[in-house]
C-alpha cells in the first residue's frame, strides 16, 4: 500500500485512518468501528508468534521452556479469563513468569463463548471480568492493546467492545499449529509481518512418531531457533503494530514513538 502524504494523514483522521494503515477497507457506515489487524508491516523482519487459550499448565511450562532456551523472543499470549485463573490457582505467579520476560497478554473472552451468541452489553462485561482477572494475576495493570475473538468471529457486538475499550482486533496472517510436519512447512513459508496462530492446549497425538498430545509445543521448540538462524525477529503484536503505524504514518521529522496511544497525529 503508499505511504500516506500528511495531508491525507490529517483527511483521514480516526477510525478512518486505522482503516487505511491496516489495509482493510471500510464503507461509511463502519468508520467508526474499531481497527482490524491481520499483518504487519513486511519492511522489517519480524513476525509475531501467538497463543490462543492458554489452558493447560503443562503445555505453558513447555512453552516456558522454549522461551528460556530462546530469550530473544518475545510472544504475545491470548488466555482466557479462566485460564488466567485456573492456572494461577495451581502455580502462582506462572503469569508473572511471561510478563516480567516481555510477553505480552492479549483479550481471548472469559470462556470462549463465541461473541456472536452474545450482546453488546455481555461482551463489554465479558471482557471486563477478564482484564480484572488479568490484573490479578500479575499483579500490576499492563495496557492492553489487542483483543482476539474465540473463533475469529468478528461480531457487532466484539467490535463494539474494542471500540468502546479501545483495542485492536486482532486477527492472523498463518499458523504454525497442527501436525508438526505441516506446521513446520507453513513456519519456513512465513513472510515479514505475519501474526502466526498457536494454542497452548491438548491436542492429538502421534504414537507412531513418538510425539505427546502438544503438537504446537513440539512444533514451537523447533521454529524458535529456526528463526533466529534465519535472521527473523519474534516480537510481540504491540512492537508490529506500531512497526505499522510508523511505516504508514510518520514523515520526515515526526517520529510516531511507541507510547499507549493507538494513534498520534504529527502536524508541521
Amino acid at each position: 500500500m503508499a505511504a500516506l502524504s500528511r495531508r491525507d494523514f490529517l483527511k483521514l483522521g480516526g477510525a478512518g485512518l486505522l482503516a487505511a494503515a491496516l489495509g482493510r477497507p471500510r464503507s461509511a457506515a463502519a468508520a467508526d468501528s474499531a481497527p482490524i489487524l491481520y499483518h504487519g508491516t513486511s519492511y522489517y523482519q519480524r513476525i509475531a508468534i501467538t497463543y490462543d487459550d492458554c489452558n493447560l499448565l503443562t503445555r505453558l511450562h513447555m512453552l516456558q521452556s522454549s522461551l528460556a532456551d530462546n530469550p530473544a523472543v518475545h510472544v504475545t499470549l491470548f488466555p482466557i479469563g479462566e485460564a488466567l485463573v485456573n492456572n494461577e490457582s495451581k502455580e502462582p505467579g506462572i503469569w508473572k513468569w511471561f510478563y516480567s520476560r516481555g510477553h505480552e497478554f492479549g483479550y481471548h473472552s472469559w470462556n470462549h463463548t463465541d461473541p456472536y451468541v452474545l450482546p453488546d452489553a455481555e461482551v463489554l462485561a465479558d471482557y471486563d471480568r477478564w482484564q480484572a482477572a488479568l490484573y490479578e494475576v500479575l499483579g500490576d495493570q499492563p495496557l492492553v492493546r489487542f483483543a482476539r475473538p474465540p473463533y475469529g468471529n468478528l461480531s457487532s457486538s466484539f467490535l463494539n467492545m474494542c471500540r468502546q475499550r479501545g483495542k485492536v482486533a486482532t486477527m492472523w496472517s498463518t499458523g504454525f499449529g497442527g501436525a508438526v510436519d505441516a506446521g513446520l512447512e507453513l513456519a519456513r513459508r512465513a513472510q515479514n509481518g505475519d501474526i502466526a496462530l498457536m494454542h497452548t492446549r491438548n491436542q492429538p497425538a502421534d504414537p507412531a512418531k513418538g510425539q505427546e498430545e502438544s503438537w504446537d509445543m513440539t512444533i514451537t521448540a523447533e521454529i524458535l531457533p529456526y528463526f533466529e538462524g534465519r535472521g527473523m525477529q519474534c516480537v510481540t503484536v504491540s512492537q508490529l503494530y506500531d512497526d505499522l503505524i510508523r511505516e504508514q504514518h510518520s514523515s520526515d521529522g515526526c517520529e510516531a514513538g511507541t507510547g499507549a496511544s493507538l494513534t498520534r497525529l504529527c502536524l508541521d
